[in-house]
């Protein structure tokens, strides 16, 4: 929707105002922004804090199904900032990405004029969410660990800046081979795609936070 919406917009100023080839980019950045703000910040912490207190004895637990979780941190500091970053450039990176490599695959066929087929849509689709997945690892590293009822940082730059001194650069790609295996093949909503994305998410959010 995203696409949609803010795509033909850019598109209107492309030569003139912003670099050609560049509203996809655009529209990436401002539907990031958009879903950041609106809606995937809460929805991002209660998960978050919620997989993170699955670690805890069950005697121990802070958290109790999504009202009750949701209920909690309403008072409490949210990462808006490091989630703002991470879907921004994760859907600059997912809109260039598709519309280059689809554009490649076009320059390459023996007809341009013609549609593409199916496969190379779907290919240009799985390419480009295995950059998303590589190059987003760094914000959502930092979101995660931001949105951690434990977290040991003040505020996201100071969290880039711990990480940095104490763990090094590659901290900032931990998980990231679990992140391919989930977004490449796409996100499809089916019950037991669903079924076997939670114990995945489940360990990228252990593994990666601290470990």
């Amino acid at each position: 929707m995203g696409l949609a919406l803010y795509k033909p917009i850019f598109e209107k100023y492309e030569g003139t105002f912003i670099p050609a080839h560049s509203s996809a980019g655009l529209a990436g950045i401002c539907t990031g922004i958009t879903q950041a703000v609106t809606l995937v910040t809460p929805l991002e912490m209660i998960k978050v804090r919620q997989q993170t207190d699955m670690m805890n004895a069950a005697h121990q637990r802070k958290y109790h199904g999504l009202i009750n979780t949701a209920s909690i941190i309403v008072r409490q500091e949210g990462g808006l900032v490091a989630t703002v970053a991470r879907q921004s450039w994760g859907l600059l990176v997912k809109f260039s990405g598709y519309t280059e490599i689809k554009a490649l695959f076009t320059k390459h066929s023996e007809d341009p004029s013609q549609p593409l087929s199916p496969w190379k849509h779907m290919a240009s689709g799985g390419l480009a969410n295995v950059l998303v997945a590589i190059l987003n690892s760094p914000p959502d590293v930092v979101k995660t660990r931001m949105q951690d009822d434990g977290r040991p940082y003040r505020n996201t730059w100071d969290c880039i800046r711990q990480m940095v001194r104490n763990e090094g650069f590659l901290s900032f790609f931990k998980g990231s081979y679990l992140r391919i295996i989930r977004i490449a093949p796409g996100k499809r909503r089916k019950k037991n795609k669903i079924i076997c994305y939670m114990p995945l998410l489940s360990i990228r959010s252990k593994y990666y936070d601290y470990g």
